[in-house]
C-alpha cells in the first residue's frame, strides 16, 4: 500500500510539475507579445529565444514565437537574422500560410521569398499490369511447323511495390521503384493433326525502373504529371512444363506412347539474366501538405531479347522430345493503378 501511494505522489508531482512549466511557458509567451507591441524588440527576442530552448511548445505555439522573432528582427532592420527566424518556421510548418489579417507588410515578402519544396518522399503503388512478348526473330526446328506462334499472356498481374522519389529541382525529380512479379505464358505447336505440343513457363522478375517526373500545377491541389526513364529486369528464376500428345495416326511401333510430359525444366540457362527497357506514362493526382494520391498509367518498351539466343538448343529434351525452341522475344508491359506518396523532408530555399 505505502509503494503504491510513494507511486502515485511521484506520478502526481510529475504531472503538477509538468502543468506548472507548461504555465510558466504560455505565460512567457504572452509576455512576449505584451513586450513587441510595447516595441521592446530586444527584450522579446530574449524571451522566445530563451523559451524555445526552455519549452516544449506545441507546433502551433512554437509557429507564434517564430512569427515574433521574425518580426522583431525585421524592426530592427535584423534582415539576416530575420530570414533565420522564417527558416525555422517554414521547418516547423513546411505549409505555412501567411494570415489576411497580418499588417506586417516586411514579414510577408519575406516569407514571400521562400520557397518549399517535397525534397524526398516515399509511395506505395497498387497496380494492374498487363504483359506482352513481342517477337523479334524467328528459329524453327522442323519444317512446315509455325514457330512464330504467340507467347500467349493473358492474365492480368496484381502488383504492391514501393517507390522513392528526390525533387531535385521545383517540379522536377528522379524515382526509383522496386518491383517483384511473375510472368506465365504459353505456346502451342502442332503438325498436320500428327501431334500437339504445349509449352508452359513461369519467369521471376525483380524491376528497377529509374524514371523523371516533371509535375505541372492545375490549381492549387491537383497536380498532373508526366514520366520517362529506363528500366533494369533481373531474371531470377525461369521454370517450364513441356507436353506432346500425339493422335493415334502417327504411331507407327508400340515404342512410340502417345503422351508425354515433362514439369519443373530449369531454362534458367537459356535466358538473358539481365535485362533493359525504356518506360513512358503520365498521371494526376491530389497533393495535400505532405500527402499526395495520384492515378498512374506507364508503359514498357523491352530493348532486348529476353531469351539466349546462342544457347537456343542447350536442352536437348526439349528441342529432341518436344520439338521446342525460343525465338528472340521482347517483353512489353502496360500498367495502371494508384499510388499514394508522403514527404518525408521539405527543403526550404530563398528564391528571390
Amino acid at each position: 500500500m505505502n509503494r503504491f501511494f510513494i507511486l502515485f505522489l511521484f506520478f502526481f508531482l510529475s504531472f503538477s510539475l509538468k502543468i506548472m512549466a507548461q504555465n510558466n511557458c504560455d505565460q512567457n509567451l504572452k509576455h512576449a507579445e505584451e513586450l513587441y507591441n510595447s516595441g521592446d524588440y530586444d527584450n522579446c527576442i530574449k524571451n522566445l529565444e530563451q523559451s524555445l530552448k526552455d519549452c516544449n511548445f506545441s507546433k502551433k505555439k512554437k509557429e507564434n514565437a517564430l512569427e515574433l522573432l521574425a518580426k522583431s528582427s525585421l524592426d530592427q532592420d535584423n534582415i539576416i537574422q530575420a530570414e533565420t527566424y522564417v527558416r525555422s518556421l517554414l521547418k516547423n510548418n513546411p505549409y505555412y500560410e501567411l494570415k489576411e489579417t497580418d499588417t506586417h507588410e516586411d514579414f510577408d515578402l519575406l516569407v514571400k521569398k521562400f520557397d518549399v519544396l517535397p525534397l524526398l518522399s516515399i509511395g506505395i503503388r497498387n497496380a494492374g499490369l498487363q504483359p506482352k512478348f513481342q517477337i523479334s526473330k524467328t528459329y524453327s526446328i522442323l519444317e512446315d511447323i509455325d514457330y512464330n506462334a504467340p507467347y500467349q499472356t493473358n492474365k492480368t498481374i496484381l502488383l504492391y511495390y514501393g517507390y522513392i522519389e528526390y525533387e531535385f529541382r521545383k517540379n522536377i525529380s528522379v524515382n526509383v521503384d522496386i518491383v517483384n512479379f511473375n510472368i506465365q505464358y504459353n505456346r502451342r505447336f502442332s503438325k498436320n493433326g500428327d501431334w500437339t505440343m504445349l509449352y508452359n513457363e513461369k519467369i521471376s522478375f525483380i524491376e528497377v525502373p529509374l524514371y523523371v517526373k516533371k509535375y505541372f500545377l492545375l490549381g492549387k491541389n491537383v497536380v498532373p504529371y508526366a514520366s520517362l526513364g529506363v528500366g533494369y529486369l533481373r531474371i531470377r528464376e525461369a521454370q517450364a512444363t513441356s507436353q506432346i500428345a500425339y493422335s493415334n495416326e502417327a504411331l507407327f511401333t508400340e515404342d512410340i506412347i502417345n503422351y508425354s510430359s515433362t514439369g519443373n525444366i530449369d531454362v534458367m540457362n537459356m535466358r538473358n539474366k539481365n535485362n533493359f527497357e525504356w518506360l513512358a506514362g503520365a498521371g494526376i493526382g491530389f497533393k495535400f501538405k505532405n500527402l499526395g494520391i495520384f492515378i498512374d498509367a506507364r508503359y514498357c518498351g523491352g530493348l532486348n531479347s529476353l531469351t539466349n539466343s546462342s544457347k537456343r538448343f542447350e536442352n536437348s529434351a526439349l528441342t529432341n522430345n518436344y520439338f521446342y525452341i525460343d525465338n528472340a522475344i521482347k517483353l512489353n508491359k502496360a500498367e495502371i493503378g494508384l499510388s499514394i506518396s508522403y514527404t518525408l523532408k521539405n527543403l526550404i530555399r530563398k528564391v528571390r
